[in-house]
C-alpha cells in the first residue's frame, strides 16, 4: 500500500526529507499532555456542559459585569497539581479574564 504524501504546514508543499521550513511553533506554556487533554473530545464535551451550566464569566460577575463564558479554566493549574476533572477546581471565564488570570499564574 502506498502511503499518502504529507503536506508541510508552513509552505503547503509536499513534505520531503529536504524540506527546510521552520518547525511549527510550540504551544507556549502548555506541557504536551495538557495540550492533548484540551483538544480531546472528552474535555471538549465536558467543557461544553460546564459552559452550558455556567453561561457567564465568573470574574466579571464578581465585578458586577455581565459577559458570556467562553472558556473553562482550572483555578489551580494542572501543572501546579490542580485536579483536571474536579468541578470545584474549574471556573467559566471570558477570554479577557482567562488571559489575565493565565498571565498571573505564570
Amino acid at each position: 500500500m502506498i502511503k499518502p504524501k504529507k503536506i508541510c504546514d508552513s509552505c503547503r508543499k509536499i513534505k520531503s526529507l529536504s524540506c527546510i521550513c521552520p518547525p511549527k511553533p510550540s504551544h507556549q506554556g502548555f506541557k504536551k499532555n495538557n495540550y492533548n487533554l484540551y483538544n480531546s473530545s472528552k474535555w471538549r464535551k465536558f467543557a461544553h456542559k460546564l459552559r452550558a451550566l455556567n453561561p457567564l464569566c465568573k470574574i466579571c460577575m464578581d465585578e458586577g459585569k455581565i459577559n458570556p463564558c467562553q472558556m473553562v479554566d482550572h483555578i489551580k493549574p494542572i501543572n501546579s497539581g490542580g485536579s483536571i476533572w474536579d468541578v470545584n477546581n474549574l471556573q467559566c471565564l471570558c477570554k479577557k479574564c482567562h488571559a489575565i488570570k493565565s498571565a498571573n499564574d505564570k
